[in-house]
């Protein structure tokens, strides 16, 4: 089982900028790699690790702000996910559970918080606008700055359902909240997010 055995290597240091090939589990479905993983299948668990693992770290940038937190995020997420496999019931999706666990461990690190900007992943042209690349920066930083002011739980619902794309379903099932619930916490999150940027542009 996952948990008398060390994880596996690739799953838990790569970073998610370094995707994992697909091996010789790419075409099973996910149901299979998780049954295959909890019976201690290393390479079932990486299969999983690749097919989450842009997703999961995209939301923990989000949440941390910051690159290496995120990463050491999603690297802290896939070794407890590796040794927790016996405890999955299958209750929710492996990739709900998987967010849950994320989010926890976004939670932990977002009591030390430390606020920088997005690394921009688009490209920039020869020939830049400086000012307006400036200004674009500037404006990126504040809604994150904005976005780490919010409390943990409006902070989370507002990512998974506007940045991560859930639906209000699937938001209130990671967090274990009512449906409704998870709306209230959107609407509250989108109207303080609002509210601040308003006063730093006033």
């Amino acid at each position: 089982m996952p948990t008398n055995s060390p994880p596996p290597t690739t799953a838990a240091t790569a970073g998610p900028p370094r995707l994992l090939p697909a091996g010789r589990n790419g075409d099973l479905s996910e149901s299979a790699l998780v049954s295959l993983a909890r019976d201690g299948d290393e390479t079932a668990f990486e299969e999983l690790v690749r097919r989450h693992q842009h997703h999961q770290f995209a939301l923990a940038l989000r949440m941390v702000s910051q690159y290496q937190d995120a990463e050491d995020v999603i690297q802290d997420a896939f070794l407890h996910a590796w040794r927790s496999l016996p405890a999955f019931r299958g209750e929710a999706s492996f990739g709900t559970w998987l967010t849950r666990i994320v989010l926890n461990q976004c939670q932990s690190h977002s009591r030390r918080p430390r606020l920088a900007s997005l690394p921009s992943e688009e490209p920039i042209s020869p020939a830049p606008d400086i000012e307006q690349v400036a200004l674009v920066r500037r404006e990126h930083e504040l809604v994150q700055q904005a976005l780490l002011e919010l409390p943990y739980d409006q902070r989370a619902a507002l990512v998974l359902h506007v940045f991560a794309g859930h639906p209000y379903r699937e938001v209130a099932r990671v967090m274990s909240i009512t449906e409704n619930t998870a709306k209230v916490r959107v609407h509250r999150a989108r109207k303080a997010l609002t509210d601040r940027l308003r006063e730093w542009h006033e």
